[in-house]
């Protein structure tokens, strides 16, 4: 269950007023922070796929500051808490991966991209299925792709053209790919390729600093060569969704194929 006060949340925005109705719209851009908790209940209210979480049921009073977001249990938690000293093998990675990979890719057949994905918003439920969670920073487009500006998200997974001065507007789906880059990066290695605790120095090594491999632990070559498409710093080059289920370390050399976008996705249009 998550569980939110109202009016913390209006504090921290500097709202000290009456608190709003929930309004409806397309976008998360509102800087009145219970607009974007009403857009992300609105957005998970109409999605239904085995890897992203499900919205049981919402209890909000309007005499109440709390509002209750309760969702399907899930006991296990993260896939994985990083930085560690144990990252996964690659067999249990990809195992997650694939999961990972058939929740993004409903999220964008739905037209939603999700901005934040990271291994603390990736929960394991019965079985091991993970579920995609947290669409806090979410956005909803029209057409092929998302134009996306301004940055969102965690700043370690933040892709190198959100950072740019040179790009007024971006793909949303090459920044989820970014993204799901950085979390399997972190899945094999225990932390993320670009770090640093000052933000300018790790802004400045995801848009410069050229991706390097740990000699321990020692991936495959088939892995590092998934990693580098998936963290190419010009988004143009970087590989897409469809490119990734057919890469030869996600499909086990083709002997284990991805389901297709027909099998995997069922369009459910989110309007409020």
């Amino acid at each position: 269950m998550k569980i939110l006060s109202k009016k913390k949340l209006l504090k921290r925005a500097g709202m000290f007023g009456r608190l709003p109705p929930p309004r409806k719209g397309r976008s998360n851009s509102s800087s009145n922070p219970l607009d974007q908790v009403y857009h992300e209940i609105a957005v998970l209210k109409k999605l239904n796929h085995p890897n992203i979480v499900k919205l049981v049921e919402v209890l909000d009073d309007p005499e109440s500051d709390n509002l209750y977001m309760v969702f399907e249990f899930l006991e296990k938690g993260p896939v994985i808490e990083i930085p560690t000293d144990f990252p996964l093998s690659e067999d249990q990675a990809r195992t997650y991966f694939r999961d990972v990979v058939l929740g993004i890719e409903y999220l964008h057949h739905q037209k939603i991209i999700h901005r934040d994905i990271k291994p603390s918003n990736l929960l394991l439920a019965d079985k091991g299925r993970v579920q995609i969670a947290d669409f806090g920073v979410c956005n909803q487009f029209e057409g092929v792709d998302a134009l996306l500006s301004g940055t969102a998200g965690t700043p370690a997974f933040v892709a190198p053209e959100a950072l740019s001065e040179s790009r007024s507007q971006y793909s949303g789906k090459a920044v989820d790919v970014w993204a799901m880059g950085v979390t399997l990066f972190a899945f094999v290695v225990g932390q993320v390729p670009f770090h640093d605790s000052n933000l300018l120095i790790l802004y400045n090594r995801i848009r410069n600093q050229v991706l390097a491999f740990p000699e321990s632990p020692t991936l495959s070559g088939d892995l590092k060569d998934l990693l580098s498409g998936m963290l190419h710093k010009e988004p143009e080059q970087r590989l897409s969704v469809p490119e990734i289920k057919v890469h030869p370390w996600v499909t086990m050399a083709g002997s284990c194929p991805m389901p297709t976008e027909e099998e995997n996705c069922v369009f459910v249009e989110v309007t409020e």
